[in-house]
């Protein structure tokens, strides 16, 4: 019982150490460079968008039209489930 602990905490402490020096140093390199980033971010988003819209652009131009299909398939599988239960309904009364 004593080495099953021993081995749970050692692999434990084999993982969290070296994963924890990583994040620290992650968020430290990120709290230095936010505005490095952030610029790189905006310019490739221009970049790489019909006329440099830039991507916030076009997704909230896109919103409506994914909403609306999200919608039309939610009301499509209910319409699906309401009638399956209804058939099933009329074939345990036939039976």
């Amino acid at each position: 019982m004593r080495k099953v602990q021993f081995v749970a905490v050692f692999w434990t402490m084999v993982l969290a150490i070296p994963l924890t020096a990583l994040a620290l140093s992650i968020v430290a390199y990120t709290t230095e460079h936010l505005t490095q980033i952030s610029t790189t971010l905006a310019n490739f988003s221009l970049a790489t968008t019909a006329g440099g819209r830039g991507w916030v652009l076009e997704f909230a131009q896109r919103w409506p039209e994914v909403a609306g299909m999200v919608i039309g398939q939610l009301v499509i599988l209910m319409i699906l489930l309401i009638a399956r239960q209804s058939a099933k309904a009329d074939e345990k009364n036939k039976a």
